[in-house]
């Protein structure tokens, strides 16, 4: 279920679909979110993979791709507190390399980027930022604290914008009830928190997103549940709708950061990345030319790369350290 993890939750919940084993609790037990970040290992002691060639790389040669980079995607699965230290590492390492360089968040939503930019500015005080964004126990209960806000207090010690980058919830479940053509007659302040794709297909992401909900769908029915063993092809589309939503935004939202900063690093759940669909493939249709690296941080002890693993990304990396004999 560790793949699951890494699509959003509240939406699959809209559906129904999360079995209880996805339902949450940490990877590491009963330890808080800020315990088990304290003891997650120093990433330059984790395996860490070429996506092409499947072969070990340094933790140096990460941070020399990442230099060389003009937008970095980085998948995490939310509950893995050591994928959060290894993301501490890329941004600090990331705005060495990229001074002024944007670190973008899916966490953080358009229409709170007054309430970013005001706590950079030293108008709002840390709590008043992580509570006027609701974002204290965003990945579990008190997560923000120890997992993200660390990733800002860089940014902000650099004088690094934060981007906002992701679309409210709220218009991304009404494009899932009722469709576009609702958030399409709303004023142009609040369309201003979201894109709509006035294209959409079924294309590879409703592929992909068939494929996972296929799997909710039999895992459901295996533990004894009731319903069809795959979704309706209205179902998947439903879905899609909603998830191009959150795609097109945090992908345009990336895009736009070129405009007002170097570089971007931006950080989001694996499955926005897998194949270089979802959020990639978004901001690369608006930006062709940018150098585009993904990175995959993997929960995972194992010693080698598997090729089922790469999912397209560029470098991989594994989270977990195996336990010493």
């Amino acid at each position: 279920m560790q793949r699951h993890s890494t699509f959003v939750a509240p939406f699959l919940g809209l559906l129904g679909l999360l079995c209880c084993s996805m339902a949450c609790g940490c990877a590491t037990g009963k330890l808080s979110p800020a315990q088990q970040i304290a003891s997650a290992p120093d990433p330059v002691t984790l395996r860490a993979f070429d996506g092409a060639t499947r072969a070990p790389i340094s933790w140096f040669a990460v941070q020399l791709r990442v230099a060389q980079s003009d937008a970095i995607f980085v998948g995490e699965t939310h509950d893995d507190a050591s994928a959060h230290r290894v993301e501490q590492g890329l941004v600090d390492g990331f705005l060495l390399a990229h001074p002024k360089g944007a670190v973008s968040f899916e966490m953080l939503e358009r229409n709170e980027q007054t309430k970013v930019d005001a706590y950079l500015k030293g108008e709002l005080t840390q709590d008043a930022f992580i509570d006027q964004t609701g974002s204290r126990d965003w990945a579990g209960e008190g997560s923000w604290m120890p997992w993200y806000q660390p990733m800002i207090e860089s940014a902000k010690l650099a004088g690094s914008p934060v981007i906002a980058a992701n679309a409210p919830r709220e218009y991304v479940s009404q494009a899932m009830r009722a469709g576009y053509d609702p958030l399409l007659l709303l004023d142009a302040a609040e369309r201003a928190s979201f894109e709509i794709d006035r294209t959409l297909t079924r294309d590879g992401d409703w592929d992909r997103l068939k494929e996972l909900m296929t799997e909710l769908h039999q895992e459901r029915v295996a533990e004894g549940g009731v319903g069809p063993a795959e979704p309706s092809d209205d179902a998947v589309d439903r879905v899609h709708r909603s998830q191009r939503v959150w795609d097109l935004t945090m992908g345009t939202s990336a895009a736009a950061a070129l405009d007002r900063a170097p570089a971007v690093i931006h950080i989001a759940g694996g499955f926005h990345l897998e194949k270089r669909l979802g959020t990639v493939a978004q901001f690369a249709r608006l930006r062709p030319i940018a150098k585009v690296l993904v990175i995959r941080l993997q929960p995972s002890e194992a010693s080698e790369l598997s090729e089922t693993e790469v999912m397209g990304a560029d470098i991989v990396i594994h989270t977990r350290r195996a336990a010493s004999k």
